[in-house]
């Protein structure tokens, strides 16, 4: 039994035959072809390019008008404050001054909120998600893990905790305390 050799799903035998001329024309294809898909392959790499260039400039001008439309809601807040510095010299009503600063307060939180930023509100029991603990109390009074006190304010953006609420939590007391104190 004669085995046929192949290359390529092409007989050896049919390849000699071949001639040169048609070798070479193979070849001058693709080369032709290899030169289409080289330009192509720059011409895309040069649309991507300019794409992230492009995507670029757009988030840091949507970044830019996000600031601007946030900054326009803060002014009347600003202007209040400004009022009330002025009034301040020729008033001399510590009360009137106080009702003045927690009115814009009020405003600045309404416009912060409108806007999805809220303080994080205190719960009973220390949440790893909202809470930092930075202190811990030993004591056997609360359950373990229980707020006890809440040492900085923590703030969310649209359910996105910007700062954790800084807050000492109860623990149970080590080994070595409760022997010490039996």
């Amino acid at each position: 039994m004669n085995e046929k050799e192949y290359i390529n799903g092409q007989q050896i035998s049919e390849m000699s035959n071949q001639t040169s001329e048609d070798l070479k024309a193979k070849l001058e294809e693709l080369q032709k072809e290899n030169e289409k898909l080289l330009k192509a392959l720059k011409e895309l790499t040069a649309e991507y390019e300019n794409f992230k260039k492009d995507s670029l400039r757009d988030r840091e001008q949507i970044l830019k008008n996000a600031n601007e439309y946030l900054l326009s809601k803060l002014i009347p807040a600003l202007d209040d404050f400004e009022r009330i510095l002025e009034n301040s010299q020729t008033s001399s009503s510590f009360d009137s001054l106080k009702k003045a600063v927690e009115m814009v307060y009020k405003k600045l939180w309404k416009i912060l909120n409108d806007e999805g930023f809220f303080k994080i509100e205190p719960k009973p029991t220390f949440d790893p998600f909202e809470h930092e603990a930075v202190e811990r109390v030993e004591t056997d009074q609360y359950e373990e893990y229980t707020v006890l006190k809440v040492l900085e304010n923590g703030y969310k953006y649209r359910n996105k905790v910007i700062k954790p609420l800084k807050v000492q939590v109860a623990v149970k007391p080590r080994g070595d305390n409760r022997a010490k104190a039996e």
